[in-house]
C-alpha cells in the first residue's frame, strides 16, 4: 500500500530533469558531462556531426577517440543499473523479494530526489547522466503534425472507433506525462511494443495446443518481431530511459494490463488485434522519424550503444530477416552513430508496420504470411502490390473462401499508401525535405 502512495505522488512529472542543449558545458564537475561536451560545439550541436554527410557514414563509429570512451563511460551498462532485473531462474517468491528490494532503494532515492526538487534544490547528478547530459529534445507538436502529414497522404489506418479512442487517450498521456523526456517515452514505448508479439504467440500456442490451427510460420515471425522490439528497448536503457523508479513503475504494470487486453481481443479478432499494433507502430515511425530530424547534429555526434552494433552488425541476422518485408540479406544498415541507430530503429518500425498489415490480410483475406527464410505453403508465393515485400516475404495465395475484388483492391491500396510515406520519411531523416536540418 505504502508504494502505491508513493506512485500516485512520484507519477506526476516534477520538471524534465535534463540540462537545456550546450548545458553539458557547464556541468564541470561531471566525469560524463565533460566526456560528451567534448563531442558538442558551444551551442550544444555535434561539429563533427555537422561536417559528416549521413550518406558518407561508415558502418562502425567514425567519430574518432572518443566514440569508445562514450560508450565506456557515458552509457549504461547492466552494472550500472542495480535495479534491473535477477540473474538466474527461481522461484516467483524469491524473484519477487529480490525485485522488491531492488526497486525499494530506488523508490526512496526518487522520493528525496522529488522532496529536494519541491523545495527548490533539485539533484544536478540528474543532469549529469544520460539521459540528462545527452540534452535529446522532442516535440509533441512535431510528433502530432508528423501524424497529420501521414494520414493526410492516405496512409491513415482505419480503426475500431473503440481502439482509435483508446490509442488517443495513450498519446496524449505520453504527451504529458513524458513531455521533455524522449528517451524515457521511448523506453515506455519499447516496454509497451513487445507485448502484443507475447500476447499473439500465447494465443497461437494455445490454438495449436488445442489442434485449432498450426502457424509455425507465423509464431516465427512474432518472435523475431519481439526480439527486434527488445533490442530498442536494451538500447533505451543503456542511454538511461528507465532510471527513474516511477517510469519503471508504470511502464512494467501497463504491460501486464496490455497483455491481458490483447488476449481476449486476439481470441474474438485476430484482425482489430493486429490493427491496434498497426496504430502504435505507426505513432512509432512518427515519433522517432521527428526525433531523428530535430536532433540529427546531436545524434550524429555520439556513437552507437554496444548493444546496438551487436544487434545490426555483430551479432546472428537471422532473426533480424525474419521479421522484414523483403528478402533475407537485403537490408543491412550501417551503425556508426547513435543517429544510425535511431533511423535503424524507426525503419524497424516501419517494417513492423508492414507486416501487421500484412497479418490483417492473413486473418482477413488469407494470404499467408510467414517468415522469409521457409518456404510457401503449398501453394504459389506472390509478392505484395506495391512491391515493399520484394517477394521476400511469403505471402502464399491460399483464398479460403475467395476475396472479393473490393477487399483485395483495398489492401493494395492501404500498403502502396504505406510505401509511398515511408519512402517520404526515409527522405526526411536522411535530410531531404520538409525542413529537415
Amino acid at each position: 500500500m505504502s508504494a502505491l502512495l508513493s506512485a500516485m505522488l512520484l507519477l506526476a512529472p516534477t520538471g524534465t530533469g535534463r540540462a537545456p542543449v550546450g548545458a553539458q558545458v557547464r556541468l564541470g564537475r561531471s566525469p560524463r558531462s565533460l566526456i560528451v561536451a567534448r563531442a558538442f560545439g558551444a551551442d550544444g550541436c555535434s561539429e563533427a556531426g555537422a561536417a559528416t554527410p549521413a550518406g558518407a557514414r561508415d558502418a562502425r563509429s567514425p567519430l574518432g577517440a572518443d566514440a569508445e570512451r562514450i560508450e565506456r563511460e557515458v552509457y549504461l551498462h547492466p552494472e550500472d543499473m542495480p535495479y534491473r532485473e535477477g540473474t538466474r531462474p527461481e522461484s516467483a517468491l524469491a524473484l519477487g523479494l529480490a525485485n522488491f528490494r531492488r526497486q525499494g532503494r530506488t523508490l526512496l532515492e526518487q522520493s528525496v530526489r522529488a522532496t529536494a526538487a519541491l523545495l527548490g534544490r533539485p539533484d544536478p547528478a540528474l543532469s549529469a547522466k544520460p539521459p540528462g547530459c545527452l540534452a535529446l529534445t522532442l516535440s509533441n507538436e512535431e510528433v502530432a503534425a508528423a501524424e497529420r502529414r501521414r494520414e493526410e497522404a492516405g496512409s491513415g489506418i482505419p480503426a475500431h472507433p473503440v481502439a482509435r479512442a483508446l490509442y488517443d487517450v495513450g498519446c496524449a498521456f505520453l504527451d504529458r506525462f513524458f513531455d521533455g523526456r524522449p528517451i524515457e517515452r521511448f523506453w515506455f514505448l519499447e516496454t509497451i511494443a513487445r507485448v502484443p508479439y507475447f500476447a499473439y504467440v500465447s494465443m497461437l500456442h494455445l490454438y495449436e495446443t488445442f489442434g485449432w490451427w498450426r502457424a509455425p510460420g507465423l509464431r516465427q515471425v512474432h518472435s523475431a518481431e519481439e526480439w527486434n522490439e527488445l533490442h530498442h528497448l536494451l538500447i533505451m536503457e543503456a542511454l538511461g530511459g528507465d532510471a527513474r523508479w516511477s517510469d519503471r513503475f508504470l511502464g512494467y504494470h501497463a504491460a501486464v494490463v496490455y497483455y491481458w487486453l490483447l488476449i481476449p481481443t486476439y481470441l474474438f479478432s485476430p484482425a482489430v488485434a493486429y490493427q491496434f499494433m498497426e496504430l502504435l507502430e505507426a505513432h512509432a515511425v512518427d515519433t522517432y522519424s521527428t526525433f531523428v530530424r530535430l536532433n540529427r547534429k546531436a545524434l550524429a555526434a555520439l556513437p552507437p550503444p554496444s548493444v546496438a552494433r551487436s544487434y545490426y552488425l555483430d551479432g546472428d541476422l537471422y532473426l533480424f530477416d525474419d521479421f522484414q518485408q523483403r528478402l533475407p540479406g537485403s537490408r543491412r544498415p550501417p551503425c556508426g552513430t547513435l543517429l544510425d541507430v535511431f533511423v535503424n530503429i524507426c525503419e524497424d518500425e516501419g517494417e513492423h508496420v508492414k507486416t501487421m498489415r500484412a497479418c490483417q490480410d492473413y486473418a482477413q483475406l488469407g494470404t499467408v504470411v510467414t517468415s522469409p527464410h521457409l518456404p510457401p505453403p503449398r501453394s504459389q508465393s506472390v509478392a505484395a502490390a506495391d512491391g515493399s515485400f520484394g517477394g521476400g516475404a511469403r505471402l502464399a495465395a491460399e483464398w479460403q473462401p475467395e476475396p472479393s475484388a473490393a477487399d483485395v483492391a483495398a489492401a493494395k491500396e492501404r500498403r502502396e499508401a504505406w510505401a509511398r510515406w515511408s519512402a517520404q520519411v526515409r527522405t526526411e531523416m536522411a535530410g531531404g525535405s520538409d525542413g529537415v536540418v
